[in-house]
């Protein structure tokens, strides 16, 4: 029922209309993390603890991130194209 109510609103929304989201999303998430406080980050662990994390991380730790970031970016681009047609 639901795809019937994203095809119907990919008709009605304009190539400029959702660069304008695009760009209003961007804009939204980099003014939240200016303004949330991230200090608490640094107190997470010590920092023989990091180093010792940072000393163990793999070129396999860094596969799967990579893989992370790309189905992210896939999901992204998937949900662009509903609204580009």
């Amino acid at each position: 029922m639901y795809i019937f109510i994203i095809t119907s609103l990919t008709k009605d929304i304009s190539t400029i209309d959702l660069i304008g989201i695009l760009v209003g999303h961007v804009i939204f998430g980099v003014a939240l993390t200016q303004l949330l406080d991230w200090t608490w980050l640094k107190n997470l662990m010590s920092e023989e603890d990091k180093k010792r994390i940072l000393k163990s991380y793999t070129w396999k730790d860094l596969l799967v991130d990579g893989a992370i970031v790309t189905v992210a970016l896939g999901i992204i681009f998937l949900i662009i194209s509903f609204f580009y047609k």
